[in-house]
């Protein structure tokens, strides 16, 4: 049967133009309204194109830089170094007592180095504004948007925590979460603007690539089979 099948493809290909009407009229039927073989090559732009976006996408999403979490933690362990050392000093100056002070300070250190550590693993997660800056890194909108974010938690925890460790003195803890919000939201930018200019802690672009150009090659290989397979069934559609 293959050899027959075989030598009728090969009489089909050598016949005369005239026999081409015959050949096309049952495709016509059945709504090909295309020559033989020219359906297939059309499946195969049509899988192409409905592939290339995908691809595009992939691509565009590999570029932009993650970070690992030992990058995050030192982030955060950094901020609440300098942010401590900012409520240390509002504290002092609007209540006059250090005891009281170092009471918000711990507060802060407890309860907002985790958070703070939360926070950057799940601004991972956001392509947003992920390498629209210089090396790849954050664009300036996306360090402002993390800047107030932070800003509205970090403010509301430090004015319970200095009306409570005041007893009570809502003039006193306003005052220290009022300066505290303008202060380390200026500070809090300019830390996102520094640490995106530092590639330690992301994943290798190089890395990147390779996945991305595995992922194209075996798009295309997927393309070229299922082209191959539209071709093969067609031809033997026709012989039947």
């Amino acid at each position: 049967m293959l050899l027959l099948r075989r030598a009728l493809l090969v009489a089909a290909l050598q016949a005369s133009a005239a026999f081409a009407p015959v050949l096309a009229a049952p495709r016509a039927a059945r709504g090909y309204g295309q020559p033989p073989l020219a359906a297939p090559r059309q499946t195969a732009v049509a899988l192409h194109a409905q592939r290339a976006p995908p691809s595009m996408s992939a691509a565009a999403a590999a570029e932009a830089p993650r970070e690992t979490a030992k990058r995050s933690a030192v982030k955060a362990v950094g901020w609440r170094f300098t942010a401590g050392c900012v409520t240390a000093a509002t504290s002092i100056a609007f209540t006059g007592n250090l005891a009281v002070a170092a009471s918000i300070v711990g507060w802060d250190l407890c309860s907002k180095s985790v958070t703070m550590f939360v926070g950057e693993r799940l601004w991972n997660n956001v392509q947003w504004g992920k390498g629209g800056g210089e090396k790849g890194g954050d664009s300036s909108a996306r360090s402002l948007a993390k800047a107030l974010a932070w800003r509205l938690f970090a403010a509301l925890n430090t004015l319970f925590a200095a009306t409570l460790l005041t007893k009570g003195n809502a003039g006193a803890a306003s005052k220290i979460a009022g300066t505290d919000s303008i202060v380390k939201t200026v500070l809090f930018y300019l830390y996102e603007r520094a640490w995106a200019r530092v590639e330690w802690g992301t994943t290798e672009a190089s890395q990147q690539a390779a996945g991305t150009a595995a992922s194209s090659a075996m798009a295309s290989a997927d393309e070229r089979a299922e082209s191959g397979g539209a071709d093969f069934a067609d031809t033997v559609e026709l012989l039947e």
